[in-house]
């Protein structure tokens, strides 16, 4: 590379043959070649600005400070690469990465940062050697102080810990953190920053020369910030002490939980560690216990026709329930609601869960504990001596449970649980892979809901993407939204053949006439600003809702269980009975102007 903008330099005219050959001798293995020749004053440095500028049309800058600079995309460029290249992120807008470099020809350095910040193009902007090195030393003293730099955002607020346990260290508490105090108020600024952004999980994760903290918001993880590496111990030790782990063992996976008051909310975290090769990573579930108690199903994203069908089963007296979908899918959401809808006096309430993610007053919540015996399989079976009208089993991970559970729901009671399956259909097979009798899955399974979340789109500064999608394209999308409609109609209309209730009548009639109005006059279909807003922190979207898949167990779907069939089977009689894909419940929301069909794409993998 160094010889190759020497022979350039020469045909340019900057350099003559002579300085050449001289410079190949006396320059450093490795070295950047432009920062040697200025250094040592074979070329002038504005000469040299001036004819890349006039011979290639580069952007020469000379008056760009420290505040100029993204911040966001400095938090994805390490300092080591900025050191070592000589270059620093810029700007980032419409997929050009605009880049400042002293050494525009160094291709492998521009490739780098177009890798790390994911541009489709790299833009270089050449600034001269001594504005670089003044940025890269503010940069260096800035990584230093970032520390200081959030606790002193953080001001005066700070969190109040509640006791969970009462089995704490106190001896190491105190040893610990009467030496750390400047890391107990950066852990309290993460923690802070993680619950004022709407985050659903913080992740912490040791790097070879740096420290990460990163949000995930709506479902997309993000830098929040790049610690030095010296603080990576203190701060997991930290949270170690906050969730009660033992902070001596570093070789094993650890849990715990942390419950905070932040903003005069209760806050809970749940606390995951594990050994990585450059020391323990954290991982932190956030969860907000009064947002479960305050849920309607209204609020859950049920159109009109699923939520009479999720509605008419959990009030049902006996059967089960069962909620699927990967983690993070709003399962435990979904589940705490209908327990918060049957939760009366009239009605006894017990949970097995582990963890216990909210407590719920009026419900007897049990948290497994498998180091001393309390598994799942123990504990249902001494729910069902103490007479249960629900029992919710937080997963079916196993075949002793899921038999309990099924026996449960055979013999007079309402069961409510969880199974990690892609879609509904493949649920009741799934029970059947486990060892549970077809006859058995067949009888005891009233209703399967499989359920994602999507990102909402931005309401501020979402596009109508008639203006935006080639017109086949867009038609075609319409002529799959207008489908997936008509599909919620025709199940509300057999609904209210068979309802009998005159209000309930009137529900289902008033829900009709908002599809067919959405079906005839009000269909406009959006997508994402690529550009966003500040409402959506330029990412085109803002909060996530869920779709969902909801697999009812018909007679004709009980015989095909019976008969042994697969899930492709099950799902093709299930949609010849009206049941909407997970992918059709998402082609309703881009219809009411909610998502977009990239999102349900990402989400879905849907073709």
């Amino acid at each position: 590379m160094n010889e190759k903008i020497l022979d350039l330099l020469l045909r340019l005219g900057v350099l003559s043959y002579a300085k050449v050959e001289e410079i190949k001798k006396k320059l450093p293995p490795k070295s950047d070649v432009l920062s040697f020749l200025i250094k040592n004053g074979y070329i002038d440095e504005e000469r040299f600005l001036q004819t890349i500028h006039r011979n290639f049309g580069l952007k020469i800058s000379k008056d760009i400070n420290l505040n100029d600079i993204d911040e966001e995309l400095l938090k994805k460029v390490p300092i080591e690469i900025i050191q070592n290249y000589r270059v620093i992120p810029y700007k980032l807008v419409d997929g050009i990465a605009e880049v400042l470099t002293t050494n525009p020809f160094n291709t492998q350095a521009l490739n780098t940062v177009k890798f790390l910040l994911k541009a489709k193009k790299v833009q270089p902007i050449v600034i001269p050697l001594s504005l670089m090195e003044e940025l890269i030393e503010k940069l260096i003293q800035k990584e230093e102080n970032i520390v200081e730099e959030i606790v002193h955002q953080l001001g005066e607020e700070e969190i109040e810990t509640e006791t969970i346990s009462e089995e704490i260290n106190w001896e190491q508490v105190v040893r610990v953190a009467e030496q750390e105090a400047p890391i107990i108020k950066l852990v309290n600024a993460i923690l802070i920053e993680g619950v004022r952004r709407g985050a659903s999980d913080i992740h912490i994760e040791p790097q070879e020369k740096a420290l990460i903290v990163r949000f995930r918001i709506d479902g997309i993880l993000r830098i929040f910030q790049r610690l030095p590496l010296r603080v990576r111990d203190a701060v997991v030790t930290r949270i170690k002490i906050m969730a009660n782990l033992d902070i001596s063992e570093r070789r094993k996976p650890q849990d715990g939980r942390i419950r905070v008051r932040i903003q005069n909310k209760k806050i809970d975290f749940r606390v995951s560690t594990l050994p990585t090769i450059y020391g323990e990573k954290v991982v932190m579930r956030i969860q907000e216990a009064e947002k479960y108690l305050n849920f309607t199903l209204e609020d859950l994203g049920f159109e009109a026709d699923n939520l009479l069908l999720f509605r008419h089963h959990i009030h049902q007296p006996w059967g089960m329930v069962l909620v699927t979908g990967p983690t993070g899918s709003g399962k435990t959401t979904t589940l705490y609601t209908a327990l918060q809808e049957r939760n009366s006096p009239e009605v006894n309430i017990m949970t097995a869960e582990d963890p216990v993610e909210v407590a719920i007053p009026g419900i007897n919540q049990v948290q497994i504990n498998e180091r001393v015996g309390l598994t799942f399989a123990a504990t249902l079976r001494a729910f069902l001596r103490q007479d249960p009208d629900i029992i919710l089993v937080g997963e079916i991970r196993d075949l002793e449970t899921a038999e309990i559970a099924i026996k449960a729901a055979l013999t007079g009671h309402l069961v409510f649980s969880t199974l990690h399956t892609n879609d509904a259909p493949s649920t009741t097979t799934r029970l059947v892979d486990m060892g549970v009798e077809p006859f058995l899955v067949g009888t005891a399974v009233n209703l399967v809901v499989a359920q994602r979340l999507v990102r909402r789109l931005c309401p501020k500064c979402k596009l109508k993407a008639e203006e935006v999608y080639p017109k086949e394209y867009y038609e075609d999308l319409v002529s799959q939204v207008k489908s997936a409609i008509r599909k919620v109609v025709e199940n509300l209309q057999l609904k209210l053949k068979k309802e009998k209730n005159p209000e309930k009548k009137q529900k289902i009639t008033e829900a009709i006439r908002e599809y067919q109005e959405l079906y005839n006059n009000g269909l406009t279909i959006y997508t994402e600003n690529p550009k966003g807003c500040d409402y959506c922190n330029n990412t085109g979207y803002k909060g996530r809702m869920a779709v969902h898949e909801l697999l009812e167990v018909s007679e004709n779907v009980k015989k095909l269980i019976l008969k042994g069939a697969n899930s492709e089977e099950i799902k093709a009689e299930a949609i010849r009975e009206g049941m909407r894909t997970l992918y059709e419940d998402g082609l309703v929301k881009i219809g009411k102007g909610l998502t977009s069909i990239e999102e349900i794409k990402r989400v879905l993998i849907a073709d």
